[in-house]
């Protein structure tokens, strides 16, 4: 065992997990709704070959004291305590689940029998409001922050009692049960609940929970793996023989192609073993054959097949297998964070991603200004040179080949000008209280998403006093003494205007603003 890399069945699953987060970025139309309801289902069948596979695991230990005797009971009692425990876990999430869908549907749902969920007779898959009202609670008092709870226990639990000082699991095991916040945008400063529940359809919300469920069953496979290997490689002799298949390909582009690994679960290098499929044979070697297949039919497809090998006794023993794939097209998906536009002279954050594509196979290119990595994994920043049109063209490396994934088009726009004002003052009236305490004119941008702040250069105040206009001029954003004057001079019910305002933006080769004239009336 290669302690703390990930299986080819874990990459499978997070796969998996990639195309579903990409997916929850788009509007839920039913035939995403559809697909959460595969994914659903294979990681449900995943979750129940693991715990099987940990279960027949177990009694490899039972097998190992009657044999070997006391040398053997530590590592068995230490793979009881871990099968409990994960059990536990398991069978916790598995309530979460049954909670959702009886909390969508009533408790006489058609989709919950015998404590198992039958993802294709969930009626309600698209509600968007109970993993809101069941996870996340009205005061972040929600089953999701005990289930957050729960896990770091049990990972703490195998890094303090089990594994000791195993480096490489605890890395392994650290990894898989990370719930940091994968910030989706510069601003996003939700905690991991929020951000994975959130406003979230019923059936990822569950496909979600069925990915921790396989996680921490993929942890206690290694956990056991480990235990396995300290009571000593020749001291213990294979029980049982089952075949198992990793297929890390899970979803595979139109086009393209993958692989699968089928084994024997608890192999011993001193079998012989084919694998059938297809009408080909391929040998095994260290227990495990390579299976290709295609991605021709758009959808999904399956693949057959058994493997067959010698037993202690010379007779032969087939165990067959099978997995299933998922062929989809090409899609690109790059959405402005902010809004549908881009504009001059500020920082336009945007996420780019390619459904089934590792982020660092990705290449963009912009042909109205620059793109910038921000180091979070798929969010850049862009920066248009001129006003008008951008297009953002995305191409990704697909099995070697460097495929065109598509281009999107945006418009470019001037970032609209700030609204001026005296600084505190509100409204068209105005005291002379107030306007001997006002320092000067401010620049304020209006319901306008990103940070940008602009700086008064000048303005002139007019003022009618005895029929005649009287004017002042300021070359800052302050009143000049002149300019007061004229204000606090002013009598009950004269007009103050204040024009020829000019300001600029506090970013590098920002144009200068002609902004509209203001007037006051002065109220007592």
């Amino acid at each position: 065992m290669a302690g703390g890399k990930q299986t080819p069945r874990q990459k499978m699953i997070n796969m998996m997990y990639l195309v579903l987060t990409a997916m929850l970025a788009l509007n839920v139309s039913a035939e995403i709704v559809d697909a959460f309801a595969k994914i659903e289902r294979g990681l449900d069948q995943t979750v129940i070959i693991t715990d099987d596979k940990n279960d027949n695991t177990l009694k490899f230990f039972e097998g190992a004291v009657a044999e070997l005797g006391q040398k053997a009971v530590e590592w068995r009692d230490k793979a009881k305590i871990t099968r409990d425990k994960t059990r536990e876990l398991k069978d916790y999430v598995q309530e979460l689940k049954i909670e959702l869908i009886k909390t969508a549907e009533g408790d006489e749902t058609a989709a919950v029998r015998d404590g198992r969920i039958y993802a294709d007779s969930i009626k309600k898959m698209d509600d968007l409001n109970v993993a809101n009202q069941v996870l996340l609670g009205v005061s972040s008092n929600g089953k999701a922050y005990d289930l957050h709870k729960k896990v770091l226990e049990y990972r703490d639990f195998l890094s303090k009692n089990i594994i000791g000082d195993n480096a490489d699991i605890e890395s392994f095991i650290n990894d898989l049960l990370d719930f940091s916040n994968p910030k989706k945008g510069v601003t996003d400063v939700r905690d991991w609940e929020t951000f994975t529940f959130n406003s979230t359809p019923l059936i990822s919300a569950i496909a979600l929970l069925s990915k921790i469920q396989v996680d921490v069953l993929n942890c206690e496979s290694y956990v056991l793996e480990y235990l396995r290997t300290r009571i000593g490689k020749d001291d213990l002799k294979i029980s049982n023989v089952e075949a198992a298949v990793s297929n890390p390909n899970g979803m595979i582009l139109k086009g393209s192609s993958g692989e699968a690994e089928v084994f024997l679960v608890a192999f011993d290098e001193s079998i012989q073993a084919e694998a059938h499929f297809g009408g080909r044979t391929v040998p095994m070697r260290g227990g495990r054959a390579k299976i290709p297949f295609s991605g021709t039919n758009i959808g999904p497809n399956a693949v057959a097949g058994s493997i067959t090998y010698r037993n202690a006794s010379g007779e032969t023993e087939r165990r067959s297998f099978k997995f299933e794939y998922h062929v989809i097209e090409p899609s690109l998906a790059i959405s402005p964070t902010k809004m549908n536009v881009f504009y001059l002279g500020v920082d336009n954050p945007v996420d780019v991603s390619v459904s089934g594509v590792p982020q660092k196979d990705i290449d963009i290119n912009i042909s109205n200004g620059t793109i910038t990595a921000t180091g979070q994994a798929g969010v850049y920043i862009v920066k248009p040179a001129s006003i008008g049109k951008c297009n953002i063209s995305v191409s990704a490396m697909v099995n070697d080949e460097k495929r065109n994934m598509g281009t999107k088009e945006y418009r470019v726009k001037r970032v609209p000008d700030p609204e001026p004002s005296l600084h505190n003052i509100t409204g068209k009236t105005v005291t002379r209280s107030q306007l001997s305490s006002v320092q000067g004119v401010v620049a304020t941008m209006r319901d306008f998403d990103f940070d940008l702040s602009f700086r008064v250069l000048s303005f002139d105040v007019e003022v009618i006093q005895g029929g005649y206009l009287n004017s002042a001029s300021s070359n800052s954003n302050k009143f000049t003494a002149e300019q007061q004057k004229l204000m606090t001079g002013a009598k009950v019910g004269s007009r103050i205007f204040i024009t020829n305002i000019k300001a600029k933006a506090d970013t590098k080769d920002a144009d200068v603003r002609n902004l509209p004239n203001i007037d006051y009336t002065v109220s007592g």
